[in-house]
């Protein structure tokens, strides 16, 4: 049967509704009225779903509404539109068994993201066959039926009956008098010696590590290697080499610490707004230790011993583990999962392809991985090729250091401000006035993607008008700018190639102030000496190029990890489905028992646990198959073209 919906464009945020007049007055039984109505909404909810009526779960929704659901009635990412929601809902019903829906420690509340826009929100908690979960529901005003329903219903599984997680009231309870020494006891845990891991993650930056955290805290035994030499050097070492000289770092996360917590231990209250580089680091070794988590340094699997076995349904690997000595020794292991966490880009360095006289060339070509420090090169000239984050950050380096810097652009970057843009962007959710971090978590994923989208347009407006100043000094230098795909700025290039963008900590005022020198093109070949010809026929003279040209991607991370095998036959990994779901992370990887887990800090703590519920659900066999029926095809991802009015307001993912 073909798919319910094909190419439906999808409908602008639903505007004028009546936060006066037919809606909840501003009266002294406001909150009656809003209790009423979501105990209303609940209770259908609720009947729905025990009834297996998709009728009747799909009657709670607007015309052109979503269903997001993670894993907790798909066993999927999903986000279904309204046409498709019937026919889901018959196909999940009976086999997920929902029921007993409450409400949250979150009260229901009316919301005013705009002025023209109201939403009464509900938070609510349920439990399904496989384990409890929780759901948030955007309600709007429908005037073609008088009543509320739900523009957007998110339901998420947050945990597996009988596998509660060791934490708080359910924490161990600990040991006296042990016969050795703490220490000892941690060094034969992490040996290995007696025991196989159930899970082998491989990469121990913060998503290694912080689904290492998950897994230990539901019982299961996991396993992370890293080829660095200690936790964090993947954020230690960046840019700069690490020397008895000079153990600094220039690079600071762009993301504010309020939306940086990893699971379990928040950075401290005294942390920095932006965390540096090297702090972090720090923070992620002090993080594997006082979570006991086991990891094993300078170690990596080999590719050719690493093979599913379909009889068994386990991985048998060998890992190579080295120790400061220089010496290896393999260890083999059968584990039933395995995660790559080995970072957004994947792969190798991505340099192009050797330019017409690049081989005799007297300067040094490099790729950004490889760039040391820019004190290196103080009173030489270099060129930086691409104009991104990590083109940005290496000129950053290089200008204080008395480097004649030029950065080539090849295609327009957004740019914003980082202060007052992710204050305006995340600030709501994530700052110092914003709700826990649990439930900032969850109101942040409860909007699918192009709904986002929506909200990310009213907001870049205002953002352009406050970055107006900054962007017309970039314009000035001949650095080019736009506002993103529908100027929605950054999410959208953020979530389909995790580029384009930069958020300015300092790199475009410094373009501003001819620090910084911008050139447009691209390169055509090396000359004699140091000379450098572009295409449209200039020439400059250059003592180093550094490519900011990023990674190959995961087929070479793959086939540096599990082998040849699955290097081409593994699905995409990032990027957008036609529902606006992120392609492979935390999903069906199309390699048996393998996953992927790729994110920032904030995506790390929900999408963490997700995995790691995942990962124990497959093991213990009750993970239903994911549901498949009824994908979209959006036109260009998200097909509004109407204009929508801005105004002062804020928003979030739609909460002010």
């Amino acid at each position: 049967m073909a798919a319910l919906s094909v190419s439906m464009p999808l409908a602008p945020l639903p505007t004028d509704l009546p936060c006066h007049g037919q809606g909840f007055k501003p009266s002294g039984d406001a909150q009656h009225q809003v209790q009423s109505v979501a105990q209303h909404f609940l209770s259908t909810l609720e009947r729905a779903c025990i009834e297996n009526d998709g009728g009747l779960f799909r009657s709670l929704f607007i015309e052109d509404g979503f269903w997001r659901d993670i894993l907790a009635f798909t066993s999927d990412f999903r986000a279904i539109r309204t046409a498709n929601i019937a026919h889901a809902a018959n196909a999940v019903l009976r086999r997920t068994g929902a029921r007993n829906f409450v409400f949250a420690s979150t009260a229901p509340t009316i919301e005013h993201p705009y002025e023209d826009i109201t939403f009464l929100t509900i938070h609510f908690e349920f439990e399904t066959k496989l384990g409890p979960s929780y759901g948030v529901a955007r309600l709007v005003w429908d005037d073609t039926v008088n009543e509320w329903r739900a523009f957007t219903l998110f339901t998420l599984l947050e945990g597996i009956h009988d596998y509660d997680a060791k934490v708080g009231a359910k924490r161990s309870r600990g040991t006296h008098n042990d016969r050795v020494s703490y220490d000892e006891r941690r060094a034969h845990e992490q040996d290995y010696q007696d025991k196989q891991p159930d899970v082998l993650l491989v990469g121990g930056g913060h998503n290694g590590l912080a689904v290492a955290a998950q897994l230990k805290v539901l019982g299961l035994q996991a396993l992370v290697i890293d080829k660095q030499e200690r936790v964090g050097d993947n954020w230690r070492k960046r840019y700069r080499r690490i020397t008895q000289v000079d153990s600094r770092s220039s690079l600071s996360l762009h993301d504010p610490v309020y939306a940086n917590h990893l699971p379990f231990i928040p950075f401290p209250a005294t942390w920095p707004t932006y965390t540096p580089a090297g702090k972090l680091a720090n923070f992620l070794e002090y993080y594997a230790d006082i979570l006991e988590l086991d990891v094993w340094l300078r170690s990596s699997l080999v590719p050719t011993e690493t093979k599913f076995d379909e009889s068994t349904k386990k991985w048998n690997v060998t890992i190579a583990r080295g120790n400061e000595a220089g010496n290896v020794e393999f260890k083999r292991f059968s584990v039933k999962h395995i995660v790559l966490a080995t970072g957004f880009g994947g792969g190798r360095p991505k340099m192009p392809p050797a330019f017409p006289g690049q081989d005799v060339w007297d300067g040094v070509a490099v790729h950004s991985s490889g760039h040391g420090t820019g004190s290196d090169w103080k009173g030489k000239k270099a060129l930086v090729v691409g104009a991104c984050t990590s083109g940005h950050d290496i000129c950053v380096d290089f200008a204080p250091n008395g480097v004649d810097v030029t950065m080539l652009q090849r295609s327009p970057t957004f740019v914003m401000s980082v202060d007052k843009g992710q204050e305006m962007i995340v600030g709501g959710l994530y700052g110092p006035n914003g709700p826990t971090t649990h439930v900032a978590d969850r109101i942040a994923e409860s909007n699918p993607k192009f709904v986002a989208k929506l909200f990310h347009k009213r907001i870049i407006q205002d953002l352009k008008v406050h970055d107006g100043k900054l962007l017309d000094g970039l314009a000035s230098k001949g650095f080019k700018t736009w506002q993103g795909p529908d100027d929605s700025g950054f999410l959208m290039m953020a979530l389909s190639k995790a580029g384009g963008y930069y958020f300015s900590t300092g790199g475009s005022e410094m373009i501003a102030d001819g620090q910084i020198k911008v050139r447009q093109g691209e390169i055509s070949s090396f000359e004699s000496g140091s000379l450098v010809r572009f295409k449209d026929g200039s020439e400059e003279r250059f003592d180093v190029v550094v490519f900011a040209t990023g990674y190959t991607g995961f087929p070479d991370c793959v086939r540096d990890t599990v082998g040849e095998k699955y290097a081409g036959t593994f699905n995409p990994v990032w990027g957008m489905d036609e529902e606006g779901e992120i392609k492979g992370v935390c999903r069906e990887s199309g390699i048996p028992n393998l996953f992927f887990m790729v994110g920032a800090l904030a995506g790390s703590r929900v999408m963490s646990k997700v995995l790691a519920l995942q990962i124990l659900a497959q093991q213990l066999g009750r993970l239903e198959e994911p549901y498949t029926y009824g994908k979209q095809a959006f036109e260009g991802g998200l097909a509004d073209k109407s204009k929508v009015q801005t105004n002062g307001h804020v928003a979030v993912n739609g909460v002010a």
